[in-house]
């Protein structure tokens, strides 16, 4: 039977853990420019529903999850804040994703420490 190199294993855990942290380290700068982003379009193009000339991030979070089949409520939104909806749901999910990949593989990275250090 083979046995397994841990300390190559530790080494290509460690560098797909650093790839996927500067991953997520790159897109969550851009979700909140793109949060923020839909936040003034909103301001701009549904002042009605938003109330303010410039919304916070924490206000445009809000709307982003408000938004059902793209309307909120009985209002549909306008083809800008559709489209600046939709970029930042996908960053948003992009960075979630990463965010639990990067907590996966500390763990993983973490038990084969602890595995080849017994080893």
């Amino acid at each position: 039977m083979e046995s397994i190199d841990w300390s190559a294993m530790n080494t290509v855990i460690s560098a797909i853990f650093l790839v996927v942290l500067l991953a997520m380290v790159l897109v969550y700068p851009m979700y909140f420019i793109a949060l923020s982003s839909f936040g003034k379009i909103m301001a701009r193009d549904h002042a009605d529903l938003v109330g303010r000339q410039r919304p916070s991030l924490n206000e445009s979070y809000g709307l982003l999850g408000k938004v059902k089949a793209g309307h909120i409520g009985d209002a549909p939104l306008s083809p800008d804040a559709a489209r600046a909806h939709t970029s930042a749901r996908r960053l948003l999910y992009v960075g979630m994703s990463l965010f639990m990949l990067v907590l996966f593989i500390g763990l993983a990275d973490a038990m084969v420490s602890k595995h080849g250090a017994g080893a």
